[in-house]
């Protein structure tokens, strides 16, 4: 969270209780002057200067006077006041005071007073507390009496601190009206009633400190802070990127950053994870259940529609560290003014179940309409997916069952704890409703909670039960009503807490940086499907159908890494997945004629491939054109195999390999044995006619990356036959037999050894990207873009711009050399990387991290942090294509996020394991003062912390056994609790 600065301090009522003494003088003025002065009276004088005091006074009592006479009556009541004062004593400061600041100035806060009181300095001096302030600006100094902002704007600068990071401590509505208007978070004194627009409320100080005002502020919308994605205003253009951006996700549903009151035209989904149906002849695609937070408000006969009626004022927030949406509208029209609060969570401690609190006040008294319950007119691309729909109210209890197009049903239940009305329930346009009307009192706060759980026939509890996911959803309402929506949240909370505290990376200097790597790992954290090992992470998360809710290789090599060194329990079940979809690997494989596992590109439950033959289509004729990535990117099985080793290799746990792992690792490389041509007059496997990564050069033969991959697959084939036969000789019999193995072990080991690598020229250092790649024209980016004739080409295929040049689509002999840099020395990789950077359009997602971590291997600095943020901020900043055409290719990118974490980690951070030893390889960039990050390998945890010239290692007091690692030449060995220092020379400028 944003750190506090400065606290500025009112006085009167909030330091000491001076009030009754002023209260004393004023009634003694208003007595002399022939009139009663209540202490109700009084309550209209505070924070307010002296002579606007006084005129107010006079107002009360009905008597004028003129300049002179004022000036005159002021100085008596002045006069007064001191003598009144002098009395005063260390003793009548308020309780709490003097600890919290003390707390304050022990943390290097700076401290101010800001007092409208013209004596504020002297009652300081009395008190004994003058030392503790840097500043103090008092009615001597401003001009401008409380509610303008200028006393707070003054101290501010002589503190030099800017508005944003000081706090306000007032008591008066005036003071606490000044304070907001200088943008300052606000924290009153006293009783909320009477200070409803503070951001904070205490009853006083004892028992208040630091922690707990910083806590306080970063739970607060209005504030933001270094946990808070903010967007202020609302901007009809930006609600489809919105959504993207403040998504909410639990690994079971992913619900789009909208408004509560929004309907499929704003793209509202609640999409579930591995819940797939067809719909005609379209692709199958994820299934957007009914959306169980549709609330609505009506005021006067006038919906509260953004759409309708632009708002006033607004704000969202997506609270990172909690995984909570918030937001604060306020509508208004014609003489009213209605102000919207909501606060949303998937809880991640029950996957089933959305929260809700909703607050609304309205400024005028009068009716409003709050309609809320069960939205089933669903936003869908390639819909409608509901072939059949009920709805159901039993007591508190209202409930939506939609049944597929393929069988599958889907049960969301709702129900609504703490308002009170005239309630009548409605259906009608696919929504099922609670109509409460209510007589609203003028500026009185009124609050209910939405508990809403979400299940499927496909869930195991559903399963277990012989079906009825309705029943279980209304039994998960039910019991999230009766434990309330406080300890709901705070179950949920503790659970990110959890996740963070193994996850964040933390970099000092570069606020951009850190919100931007905190920001993707909050959406790797939110895609985990913690819940089940039957599904993964689709390419664009669970933030929409697109791309069919489809897993590809984006999973295994840029999201994997992630949880593989910060939380290897996901990454065994997302792992398992491919197991579970091992048959359909099979079932491809067979399809096109070989033996063994070909994964799918696109895959979805079963693991048969989503992926069509025509992906793209012909902006000049309107015609489908076939691609060639379902047949021939053949790279897909070797990927899922390199990770699976990785899995064991890092975390050093062999039971995945028992549990389905070495099966995967055998099937894919028969797979490729079987794919292989046999060239004789070479002696040598070729893989001919295969996609690489770069998608624009279809169907080449000898792809650098897929032959590298595929001997790699071979490679750890026969790696894990020898340990099952070390470790189980019995399992490893039977697994054999189980494949019908054994007469092909042979020709996997000769494979092995006679596959085709290409190999760097001698003289270039280039690797060639496939056979013919050097001999296509060699043409810059900028000339080729030149030449398209509509901005929507595509410029790969049969026909593509790219397809005859050395242009590339993505990262991909780069690719090869960023997975195995141990193998290749610096001059090739140096090489290559500078060869293939300016012809590579970057136009995958995937694509940027890739270059920025083979540039930190590199010490090209400056390289690297380009690439690095160009990856970290794509789903903040937006800029990536939404639409193509009229097909909606939006969402979330959490490869990119992956790819993130492994810039900062395995890119500035220089992170590697082979099994035995940790190397880091720190290259910080320019900003950059500290980099610090928690990882585990072997099942031991370490928190590394490095500068430009130190690498601290601290391993955990929980470790059982010790790990080698190695830094710029020197080794260590770091056991349970201990620490290791190793200095690193100064940096070289290689960038």
């Amino acid at each position: 969270m944003k750190k506090t600065a400065a606290a500025i301090f009112d006085l009167d009522g909030v330091i000491v209780d001076t009030a009754k003494y002023h209260y004393l003088a004023w009634k003694r003025l208003a007595a002399e002057l022939g009139f009663d002065f209540s202490e109700a009276d009084n309550e209209r004088l505070k924070g307010v200067s002296r002579m606007r005091s006084l005129e107010i006074l006079l107002e009360i009592g009905g008597v004028t006077a003129t300049e002179q006479e004022k000036t005159v009556m002021a100085a008596k009541k002045n006069d007064w006041y001191l003598q009144y004062i002098q009395k005063i004593t260390p003793a009548e400061l308020l309780p709490g005071v003097v600890p919290f600041l003390e707390d304050l100035r022990a943390r290097g806060i700076k401290v101010a007073l800001a007092s409208a009181s013209k004596n504020a300095r002297v009652i300081l001096s009395r008190l004994e507390i003058e030392p503790y302030f840097d500043a103090i600006v008092d009615g001597n100094r401003v001009a401008k009496a409380k509610p303008d902002p200028e006393i707070f704007l003054t101290a501010a600068a002589d503190l030099g601190v800017v508005p944003a990071h000081c706090v306000v401590f007032e008591d008066a509505a005036a003071g606490v009206e000044a304070g907001k208007k200088a943008g300052m978070f606000v924290v009153g004194i006293g009783d909320r009633r009477n200070l409803p627009e503070a951001d904070l409320v205490l009853p006083g100080f004892p028992g208040f400190d630091y922690e707990a005002l910083q806590a306080a502020i970063g739970a607060d919308p209005e504030w933001g802070g270094d946990f808070l994605l903010t967007e202020v205003g609302y901007h009809p253009d930006r609600v489809e990127l919105n959504g993207s951006r403040f998504l909410l996700s639990n690994g079971y549903m992913g619900y789009r950053g909208t408004l509560e009151e929004a309907g499929k035209e704003d793209l509202v989904a609640c999409t579930l994870a591995g819940v797939y149906d067809q719909a005609g002849t379209a692709w199958r695609e994820p299934v957007n259940a009914p959306n169980g937070l549709y609330t609505l408000l009506t005021c006067h006969g006038q919906p509260l529609q953004p759409r309708v009626i632009p708002p006033a004022a607004h704000r969202q927030v997506l609270d990172l560290r909690r995984a909570l949406h918030r937001r604060r509208t306020t509508f208004t029209f014609g003489e009213h003014a209605v102000q919207v609060e909501a606060e949303r969570f998937l809880s991640l401690a029950d996957p089933h179940l959305l929260v809700m609190a909703y607050r609304f006040r309205s400024a005028q008294a009068g009716e409003i309409v709050v309609e809320t319950g069960i939205d089933a007119d669903v936003w869908e691309l390639n819909g409608p997916h509901f072939a059949e729909l009920s709805f159901t109210a039993d007591g508190p209890v209202r409930t939506a069952t939609a049944r597929t197009n393929e069988g599958k049903v889907i049960a969301v239940a709702e129900t609504v704890t703490g308002i009170e009305g005239q309630v009548e329930l409605v259906t009608g346009k696919g929504r099922l409703l609670q109509r409460i009307t209510l007589t609203v009192e003028a500026g009185k706060e009124y609050s209910f909670y939405k508990y809403v759980a979400v299940y499927t026939s496909l869930d195991p509890e559903c399963v277990a039960a012989g079906g009825a996911p309705d029943l279980l959803a209304q039994e998960g309402a039910r019991r999230a009503m009766a434990v309330g929506f406080a300890e709901l949240r705070a179950r949920h909370v503790a659970c990110w807490a959890e996740r963070w505290r193994r996850s964040r990376v933390v970099v000092t200097g570069d606020p951009e940086a850190q919100f931007a790597l905190d920001y993707s790992i909050y959406h790797l954290l939110a895609a985990a499907p913690a819940h089940t090992e039957y599904t993964s992470i689709p390419a664009r998360g669970l933030s929409a159908q697109t791309y069919k809710g489809a897993i590809f290789w984006d999973t295994e090599l840029f999201m994997l890494p992630f949880f593989l060194y910060t939380q290897p329990e996901l990454a065994r079940k997302l792992l398992r997945y491919r197991y579970h979809t091992l048959d359909g690997a099979r079932r491809k494989a067979a399809e096109y004629g070989y033996r063994g596992a070909f994964y799918a590109w696109e895959s979805q439950e079963t693991g048969d491939d989503a992926c069509t033959y025509f992906n793209v289509t012909d902006v000049f004729s309107g015609r489908p054109l076939r691609t060639y990535f379902r047949d021939k990117q053949i790279h897909i099985s070797a990927d899922i195999a390199y990770a699976i080793w990785q899995y064991y290799l890092v975390t050093g746990d062999e039971s995945l390999l028992f549990e389905g792992g070495a099966e995967i690792i055998l099937e894919t490389a028969r797979f490729y044995y079987s794919y292989a041509y046999f060239k004789k007059d070479k002696n040598r496997y070729e893989l001919l006619d295969v996609t690489g990564p770069d998608e624009y050069h279809e169907r080449v033969n000898n792809n650098a990356y897929t032959n590298y991959m595929a001997k790699y697959n071979l490679a750890t084939a026969l790696a894990t036959i020898k340990l099952l036969r070390e470790k189980d000789e019995a399992y490893y019999r039977r697994l054999i037999e189980k494949l019908d193995y054994e007469k092909d072990l042979p020709g996997l080991a000769e494979m092995h050894e006679l596959l085709y690598l290409p190999s760097p020229d001698p003289e270039t250092k280039l690797l060639e990207q496939f056979d013919g790649y050097f001999r296509l024209e060699d043409v810059q980016l900028p000339d080729l873009k030149a030449r398209m004739k509509m901005p929507n080409e595509y410029l790969g295929g049969g026909n593509g711009l790219a397809t005859t040049t050395q242009i590339i689509k993505q990262a991909d002999v780069v690719a090869l050399l960023n997975l195995f840099k141990a193998d290749f020395p610096a001059a090739v990789k140096e090489a290559n990387w500078t060869y293939y950077e300016p012809r590579t359009e970057h136009g995958s997602s995937l694509s940027p991290c890739v270059y920025a971590m083979l540039a930190a291997d590199l010490g090209k600095k400056d390289w690297a942090y380009r690439y690095f943020l160009r990856t970290a901020t794509i789903d903040l900043n937006g800029d990536y294509k939404r639409y193509v055409g009229t097909l909606y290719i939006g969402g979330t990118h959490p490869a990119a996020n992956g790819g993130a974490w492994m810039g900062a980690v395995f890119g500035f951070g220089g992170l590697r394991f082979d099994g035995t030893t940790v190397e880091l390889k720190p290259l910080l960039p320019a900003k950059w003062q500290a980099l610090t990050f928690k990882f585990q390998v072997k099942g031991q945890w370490f928190t590394v912390e490095m500068t430009k010239d130190r690498v601290r290692v601290r391993a955990d007091r929980d470790n059982t056994r010790p790990v080698r690692f190695a830094v710029a030449g020197q080794e260590g060995i770091c056991g349970e609790d201990e620490e290791l220092v190793f200095t690193v020379p100064g940096e070289e400028s290689l960038s």
